[in-house]
């Protein structure tokens, strides 16, 4: 089944607003499209062959056996945690080519700027983003993504 959450821009601010509850998949995909990262920088890692891993506070990129994994590592930030840092439960893995595309996307829709974004994680994994209100629509007539009209 599919699974989606809405992100809404907030106001003229770079940052979208997520309106759904969400788990770790979606936490970690939803640090790549924020203002964490500098432009082109997860790009231009992920062309670099030499550089496997890469990250922040939240999530821990790594390159694995042809595919990218996303962990979500934000528990280490507690100054009381003493578990493992890259935990199996909190990864979620994605091809490169499906990786590539949702940055190149965003980097576009940085500049463009949609008034809702759409994330929708398939049964296979692969994520797409959806800003085109049509089909904004269907997900929200097929019962999958939240209905915009009724929030408040």
């Amino acid at each position: 089944m599919k699974q989606y959450i809405t992100m809404l821009k907030n106001g003229d601010s770079l940052y979208y607003q997520i309106i759904e509850s969400m788990d770790y998949r979606f936490a970690v995909i939803s640090r790549l499209l924020r203002p964490y990262f500098r432009p082109g920088e997860l790009i231009d890692w992920l062309m670099d062959d030499k550089k496997e891993s890469t990250g922040n506070e939240w999530v821990s990129i790594d390159k694995e056996r042809g595919v990218i994994a996303l962990y979500d590592v934000s528990d280490s930030m507690d100054e009381t945690y003493t578990g493992e840092y890259l935990l199996p439960e909190k990864r979620f893995e994605m091809s490169v080519k499906n990786f590539a595309e949702i940055l190149y996307q965003w980097e576009q829709l940085r500049i463009s700027r949609p008034e809702i974004i759409l994330i929708v994680l398939h049964e296979d994994n692969h994520v797409s983003l959806e800003t085109n209100p049509t089909i904004i629509k269907e997900y929200q007539d097929a019962g999958y993504a939240f209905d915009i009209n009724k929030k408040q």
